[in-house]
């Protein structure tokens, strides 16, 4: 179990590491191609919507072979993606590589909750959060990587050569997948019967979650940049400061959630995201805005394991997998969502109050918050 805990972990680092390293190169991708925000937000769109696409794959494969199999090849994916984009010569080839990117984003963002809550059932208790703070680990990796500097290619290149052979050498020790699950027929795979009240509920939770972390990760960078003038080293620090927060929540999640219950670290979780944002959106200098992405990193960064591991207990076993990955579909949901609406702000020359847009959409989770107090919320520890 330990061998299979520590190759899931790495899955969501290396998924961490990936989309950080990738997004806060936004600034240089727009400098090489001539890209407006109006251009950043196409793509940051298109890899929302093909990355729902990945997703659905990811559970269509997951039910004919195994979660596993889903997450070892969606990482090769992007791995091959973050590649792609570094030497892209062009801005067609830079969409068609972020396509591929996308699709296999989607793929693990679906497949690594789905080996998540495969080995939560297999502990007895709550492992969700601690796998979610090895994404934020990879994240913060990902920015002070980006801080660098290297040339874009070469850069990127070495993320994919990291990405494949971690995820190579880590497949045989991912988690079985509960027994009855698989079936041999594609057209019965997608079709398999899912409760979708509690896929609709969490899901919502879901999107609201990820139009504010999205957001965050797309454009803090540009935010930092453009609209607050920050030097050049400290354009990235923005969102690892955001994953620092981030990281201390999700370390400190199960514990939290043993002694108030779920319900109450997602309200809580829910108001210190909007007391972050709120530090952003009013900071006169770069400098000052940089501790708001900590503390909106800090409240909101339990949501997204709670609800998966939430969604993943209140189906059926030989469900868990399709509910997750149509579930993952919400995260798309609000990436184009958070995504759009910041990037329609900017390009209308708002980009300076652009992160009222996460603070507005994180609010409703403290009404949603109550959706967590059931038979979930006090089986953790």
């Amino acid at each position: 179990m330990d061998r299979t805990r520590v190759a899931v972990s790495a899955g969501f680092l290396l998924q961490g590491f990936t989309f950080a390293a990738l997004v806060t190169q936004t600034p240089r991708l727009q400098d090489r191609f001539d890209l407006g925000e109006g251009d950043v937000t196409v793509l940051l769109v298109g890899v929302a919507v093909v990355a729902g696409l990945g997703s659905v794959l990811a559970g269509v494969l997951a039910t004919r072979r195994s979660s596993g199999t889903a997450l070892t090849t969606s990482l090769v994916g992007i791995g091959a993606g973050a590649a792609l984009v570094g030497w892209a010569p062009s801005y067609p080839l830079l969409i068609a590589a972020f396509t591929v990117y996308g699709v296999a984003l989607g793929g693990v963002d679906a497949s690594m909750n789905m080996q998540g809550v495969r080995v939560e059932a297999l502990r007895g208790r709550s492992v969700m959060t601690g796998f979610h703070a090895c994404w934020s680990v990879g994240g913060i990796v990902g920015a002070g990587y980006a801080a660098l500097g290297l040339p874009l290619g070469v850069g990127l290149s070495v993320v994919a050569v990291v990405v494949v052979a971690l995820a190579v050498a880590s497949a045989r020790h991912l988690a079985a997948d509960a027994p009855g699950t698989q079936v041999d027929d594609l057209a019965a795979a997608a079709t398999i019967p899912v409760p979708w009240r509690p896929v609709l509920l969490f899901g919502l939770v879901i999107c609201l979650f990820y139009s504010a972390d999205t957001g965050t990760g797309s454009w803090s960078a540009v935010y930092l940049q453009q609209a607050l003038g920050a030097a050049s080293w400290l354009v990235p620090l923005g969102y690892a400061a955001y994953q620092v927060g981030a990281l201390v929540s999700r370390l400190l999640g199960d514990q939290l959630v043993r002694r108030v219950g779920a319900a109450r670290v997602v309200a809580g979780g829910a108001f210190l995201g909007v007391v972050g944002f709120a530090v952003v959106l009013a900071a006169p200098v770069a400098v000052l805005a940089v501790p708001g992405f900590l503390v909106a990193g800090l409240g909101i960064a339990v949501i997204a394991p709670l609800a998966f591991a939430a969604v993943g207990a209140a189906v059926p076993p030989e469900a868990a997998d399709a509910a997750i990955a149509r579930m993952n579909i919400a995260n798309y949901m609000g990436a184009i969502l958070g995504g759009a609406v910041i990037g329609a702000v900017a390009q209308g020359g708002w980009l300076r109050v652009a992160f009222l847009v996460p603070l507005v959409l994180v609010a409703p989770i403290l009404l949603l918050s109550r959706a967590f107090d059931g038979p979930r919320a006090t089986r953790v520890g």
